[in-house]
């Protein structure tokens, strides 16, 4: 049975209905000789005759006349499973984003907004990944954030690729600590973390779309006593939760998140870094309404947990996607 092809399948119901190989093969559009070697290979691999060979004409065999009337109720299947996987496809959206609280959170509630659609959203660390899979298809858009004086240079580098790309929104960096660690001083208005005896996280991943290094030892940080390096989102708040003397160094961090595991961010005055938040679309190609749709729910609920931080801006620029 592993040997059995659909198409002689078909080429043989073709047969039946005709009565006539030369008929079948006229139909079909298939050479003769094409469609009686193939129904030989079909019985051949089946160890019976489907047909009675007559001057008259091919006529089924009883044997032929049973196994191909599944076979047509087999293909009738297979062609309506085929038609809801297509609509199942069309209902479906997949999304790239940077490793991102404030994307992957968006994207969810944006989802649950949208009924009889599938929303399916992956994280990549490198970012010619996400580019990747816009520039063919495999993703309808890409989320990213950087550092905001690479964006001359990113923007340059998308056009090569043939992308577009549209701004979110942007922030400062913030501080982000444990809400009941000894370095967050909430009495200020504002807030303040005390840096002087904190050991500051980077998590450069998300900083370093195009390959550009982000170098923090040129950069206004704030004065600690020392310096590591984040690991990924959940190793990085396990870290926060451990350390009571550590503060990460982060662009904007989901309000959900920062609830869940009590924490607080407070920008970093003077601002060292502007973070901006974007997405990306691959240029010429006409996004359907339902994408449309979909990218502009994403699109506010972004701009709306930035503006409830008090220090986002929304760029004037901003497209209209």
């Amino acid at each position: 049975m592993e040997q059995l092809e659909l198409k002689y399948l078909q080429y043989a119901l073709v047969v039946a209905r005709c009565g006539s190989v030369t008929q079948a093969a006229r139909e079909l559009y298939l050479a003769q000789p094409n469609l009686s070697r193939a129904v030989a290979e079909l019985e051949a691999s089946l160890g019976f005759p489907l047909f009675i060979r007559t001057r008259q004409g091919m006529h089924p065999t009883p044997q032929g006349a049973r196994f191909l009337t599944e076979a047509e109720k087999l293909l009738d299947r297979l062609s309506a499973l085929a038609r809801e996987c297509r609509q199942e496809e069309n209902r479906r959206f997949h999304l790239a984003c940077v490793p991102s609280s404030l994307f992957v959170n968006s994207i969810l509630e944006s989802a649950r907004r949208q009924p009889g659609r599938t929303v399916q959203c992956e994280e990549y660390y490198h970012c010619p990944e996400l580019f990747d899979r816009v520039a063919k298809g495999t993703s309808q858009a890409a989320f990213l954030t950087f550092g905001t004086e690479m964006k001359q240079d990113l923007i340059a580098y998308l056009t090569r690729r043939e992308l577009t790309y549209h701004a979110l929104g942007r922030s400062p960096a913030f501080g982000v600590v444990r809400r009941s660690s000894h370095l967050y001083h909430p009495e200020p208005d504002p807030p303040s973390i005390c840096y002087g005896h904190a050991r500051l996280m980077l998590s450069t991943t998300y900083f370093d779309p195009i390959g550009i290094p982000f170098r923090p030892e040129k950069t206004a940080l704030p004065h600690s006593k020392g310096i590591c390096h984040g690991v990924g989102r959940a190793a990085n708040l396990d870290m926060l939760e451990l350390m009571d003397d550590l503060v990460m160094i982060a662009c904007h961090v989901h309000s959900k998140i920062m609830a869940r595991n009590e924490l607080v961010s407070v920008p970093i005055q003077p601002e060292f870094m502007a973070y901006e938040y974007g997405c990306v679309l691959k240029a010429g190609a006409a996004p359907d309404d339902r994408l449309l749709l979909l990218l502009a729910e994403i699109r506010q609920a972004v701009q709306n947990e930035l503006t409830a931080s008090g220090f986002a801006q929304l760029p004037q620029e901003i497209c209209q996607l």
